[in-house]
């Protein structure tokens, strides 16, 4: 009987220290996972915050790229004594193609319906210095050029970088409203 009362005391000293040792870990697995979702959703704000971020910066950059390369912007810019109309067009060509690759990458962080305004204008803007330099003779002054230009932008009331101005606006006011 000896050993049975042995076994006996055993089991009273073991059974409540196999308890603790089962809450315990049962505590420390709830506490582990609560301590994982609390920095799981503290790392999804932090970088819902840093994308916000990202995307206001793109907003930023593009209303910049469609600054840059609006109809008065590249007047200014290029409108320099000496220059042919031929070689003012090609200068301004030139600076939408840099503006528009150097920015390409902003793409990400717009709404496919932002990027392809985006793209649009570009286009559009192109074109109406294509097709002002198709009216004039490509060896008259820079200046002519830019009067011709300016006049059919009031003319026919095209001004391509309002329309991609006024998209971003209008998705950053629904994205932050």
């Amino acid at each position: 009987m000896e050993t049975f009362e042995l076994i006996e005391a055993a089991l009273y000293i073991l059974a409540p220290s196999v308890l603790v040792i089962v809450s315990s870990s049962m505590i420390m697995k709830s506490m582990s996972r609560n301590l994982e979702k609390t920095l799981k959703s503290e790392i999804l704000r932090q970088n819902n915050k840093d994308f916000v971020k990202l995307k206001l910066a793109a907003y930023e950059r593009l209303s910049l790229m469609l600054e840059r390369t609006s109809i008065p912007t590249l007047i200014q810019k290029f409108a320099k004594p000496g220059l042919t109309a031929s070689q003012i067009a090609q200068l301004m060509r030139a600076s939408i193609y840099e503006e528009f690759n150097y920015n390409v990458s902003q793409q990400i962080f717009v709404s496919a319906q932002t990027w392809g305004t985006i793209k649009i204008v570009k286009e559009q803007t192109l074109i109406l210095i294509k097709t002002v330099e198709s009216k004039i003779d490509s060896n008259q002054s820079a200046v002519e050029f830019c009067e011709s230009l300016i006049n059919h932008t009031k003319n026919n009331g095209e001004i391509p970088h309002e329309k991609g101005l006024q998209m971003i606006r209008g998705e950053m006011e629904l994205i932050f409203n």
